[in-house]
């Protein structure tokens, strides 16, 4: 199995889980993109500097045969997939666990709710 087939089971998975996480607490996509399209950017930039930094240091490499060849720098296009994944999973996740969207205004009680249970 080469490295853009095991991406791109993670990133069909991340895309579930965050087309889930949308529909069951009811965000809308356009409330939260521009929040979500900085984290995306702001994590490629990341891992484009580090995974070039560890890559060239000499930490780790990969094996070329399982690799589409594709390079930003020294990193493969494959290690691009990771922070997509995280980008998608992360907050939908914690909107599963009950965390509230970013710029969500939380519930206001009603005139007549007095606050007690019947």
């Amino acid at each position: 199995m080469s490295f853009a087939h095991l991406s791109l089971y993670f990133m069909l998975g991340s895309m579930a889980l965050f087309a889930v996480a949308l529909r069951v607490r009811g965000v809308r996509l356009r409330d939260i993109a521009p929040a979500g399209g900085l984290t995306l950017a702001v994590l490629l930039v990341l891992t484009a500097v580090f995974d070039n930094v560890m890559i060239g240091s000499g930490l780790f490499d990969y094996n070329s045969q399982a690799l589409l060849g594709i390079r930003v720098g020294l990193a493969p296009l494959e290690d691009f997939s990771y922070p997509f994944c995280a980008a998608l999973a992360v907050p939908a996740l914690w909107w599963l666990a009950g965390g509230s969207p970013a710029g969500a205004t939380p519930k206001q009680p009603s005139p007549d709710d007095s606050g007690r249970e019947d």
